[in-house]
């Protein structure tokens, strides 16, 4: 039944209530007139109930779960770009060191040795920085030290670490690098090469089976400065004699026209570069467009001709 035919079943009710109780007496008029409410509202439950009942529910919503471990993103997270941290490069460039290699020293002789490091990345160097041992020989070091100052890009920093010679006769050598705050180890630029230190222990005497021959020159190099005037041409010239301990060294520079300056004498109390400044050559311009070198030949202790220097040139060539 639907709720449109209610109303008239309920008025049909009522009458016959009404009817009934006018031909009875008050007490039983009373009662039919309670039974017949009580059978109307019944039958209004009854009706409201079944109307209910016949409206149908709305639709149900189906949601499926997602499977275990289904993974929401494949995308990796971004990482730190190899050789240096999200926002600069770190990169070195040997440049120049104490102690040179083939350095004499007696058993338990205590040194210092100084690498002048160039910082040639973008990061700049401070503190959290490191040295670190990387092979070889420890030589009485600890295995890291913080860098000594700050060196911002293109500056160079003075590294120094104390050392102690082994004290059984022989050649050692102990390889570093550098380590950066997030971890990155490098050695010097390009190559990666590390920052080595090479010494021999021994008396610096032929009696040393350790020791080919005593004390030297082990090493030379030239620095060439070049000056122009409106009809010369001048080089500056130094030559730079490395020894491996304290001696009296002889030698010769010899220019490439013939010319130069012979029995030069230099006095080392240590294992050291020294500088000859050998003073100026010029030419004019007029002169032979040919390169030019130098020559250093060590006479004493021991007979050695080095390599001559880079060649060099007039002004304008």
């Amino acid at each position: 039944m639907t709720l449109t035919h209610r109303y008239p079943a309920f008025a049909i009710l009522v009458c016959l209530a009404l009817a009934l109780a006018s031909c009875a007496p008050a007490a039983a008029n009373e009662s039919i007139i309670a039974t017949s409410v009580a059978l109307t509202v019944e039958a209004q439950e009854a009706e409201t109930a079944a109307a209910v009942t016949a409206t149908p529910p709305p639709p149900t919503r189906t949601v499926t779960p997602l499977a275990s471990g289904t993974a929401l993103s494949t995308k990796a997270p971004p990482t730190a770009p190899t050789g240096g941290s999200a926002n600069c490069t770190a990169d070195a460039t040997f440049v120049r060191e104490t102690v040179p290699d083939g350095t004499i020293y007696t058993p338990g002789f205590v040194f210092t040795k100084v690498w002048t490091i160039q910082n040639s990345g973008t990061c700049p160097w401070n503190k959290t920085w490191k040295l670190v041992y990387f092979s070889g020989d420890l030589m009485g070091a600890a295995t890291v030290y913080d860098f000594p100052g700050i060196a911002l890009p293109g500056a160079t920093v003075d590294v120094p670490i104390v050392l102690t010679a082994p004290l059984a006769s022989g050649e050692y050598r102990g390889n570093w690098k550098i380590q950066s705050p997030w971890g990155q180890v490098f050695g010097d630029s390009g190559s990666n090469n590390p920052f080595w230190v090479d010494i021999i222990v021994g008396s610096g005497t032929p009696e040393n089976a350790k020791t080919a021959t005593v004390y030297g020159i082990t090493n030379v190099t030239y620095t060439i400065e070049r000056r122009c005037t409106t009809a010369n041409t001048f080089w500056h010239i130094y030559v730079n004699l490395t020894s491996n301990g304290p001696v009296q060294a002889t030698f010769n520079v010899i220019q490439s026209d013939g010319n130069g300056q012979r029995k030069l004498k230099m006095s080392f109390t240590s294992a050291t570069t020294q500088t000859y400044d050998y003073g100026e050559w010029g030419q004019r311009f007029t002169s032979s467009s040919n390169a030019r070198w130098v020559q250093a030949i060590v006479t004493a202790p021991t007979y050695h001709e080095w390599p001559s220097s880079a060649p060099f040139y007039l002004c304008g060539y």
